[in-house]
């Protein structure tokens, strides 16, 4: 159970990361605090401690990556092969769900976070089913497509159906195309595209397309593209955030939110705000 400390934080996120709740001034409406791949400083990305983590830290929007296994069940996972992070050859797609399931990505986290005290060796990958089963509407949720296969935006749509969260879903990705595939097949669920660079011929493209938002890399938000985007009806947030600096500057430049690995360190930020004390440095 969480501590009254934490408590708070919860709550303030509910005021703060909620999509259906405004933000109070000077953040723009909505703003959003998103646990990148659950609370990935903490626990290993994209797995079920990541998002009991961010629950914990007081985040209510998630950032999570899925893939496509051999037998078309939804995966996350973020890279495009295995061995990195897991030891295991090939790809998400080599292997079925259930082999996938057995995937360990815990030890990897435990080596390359040793400033993590919590052990996470054992921790195993999880389907996009696992992770709506086990939060359900506690989240509001980014879902990022990362792999290209034609089917990905359907059977995405499928489990938000099943599980009755249209409401609480952004469908996101860097891939075009799939983006596109999701707007053909859905006329009206919240779509942001992930920009790999600055142009402002992107965000243009982003509204013709009858998407909802963008995503801009951190250090590359400026005013500039933040007014162009909000002229055309588009919520403009960061990603890659890397280090405090960013979140600083993607609050400066009037975001709309951002995802981050530390989203304790920007709910706290904004509570700071809220209360009137100095920002976090």
């Amino acid at each position: 159970m969480p501590s009254s400390a934490q408590a708070l934080l919860l709550a303030a996120a509910l005021a703060v990361g909620c999509a259906h709740e405004p933000a109070p001034a000077p953040y723009p409406r909505p703003f959003r605090v998103i646990a990148h791949r659950g609370a990935s400083a903490y626990a290993p990305e994209n797995t079920l401690p990541a998002f009991f983590r961010a629950l914990e830290l007081g985040a209510r929007e998630v950032e999570l990556d899925v893939q496509l296994s051999r037998d078309d069940v939804l995966v996350l996972f973020h890279d495009k092969t295995l061995e990195g992070k897991t030891g295991r050859a090939g790809r998400v797609r080599d292997l079925t769900a259930d082999e996938l399931r057995e995937v360990e990505v815990g030890s990897w986290f435990d080596a390359t976070h040793p400033e993590v005290t919590a052990r996470y060796a054992g921790t195993r990958l999880a389907t996009l089913d696992d992770i709506f089963r086990s939060f359900g509407a506690a989240f509001y949720y980014h879902v990022e497509i990362k792999a290209p296969e034609p089917r990905i935006p359907e059977l995405v749509l499928g489990e938000i159906a099943a599980f009755e969260l249209r409401e609480r879903v952004t469908i996101t990705s860097f891939e075009r195309e799939q983006l596109d595939r999701v707007r053909a097949l859905d006329a009206d669920i919240p779509i942001t595209w992930i920009l790999r660079g600055d142009s402002p011929g992107d965000i243009d493209a982003a509204a013709r397309a009858r998407f909802d938002g963008v995503a801009v890399e951190a250090s590359k938000l400026t005013p500039e593209l933040v007014a162009r985007a909000r002229a055309l009806g588009l919520e403009i947030r960061a990603h890659r955030v890397r280090d405090d600096a960013d979140m600083e500057h993607a609050i400066r430049v009037g975001s709309n939110g951002m995802t981050t690995d530390w989203p304790d360190r920007l709910v706290r930020r904004v509570l700071e705000d809220m209360a009137g004390g100095p920002p976090l440095r």
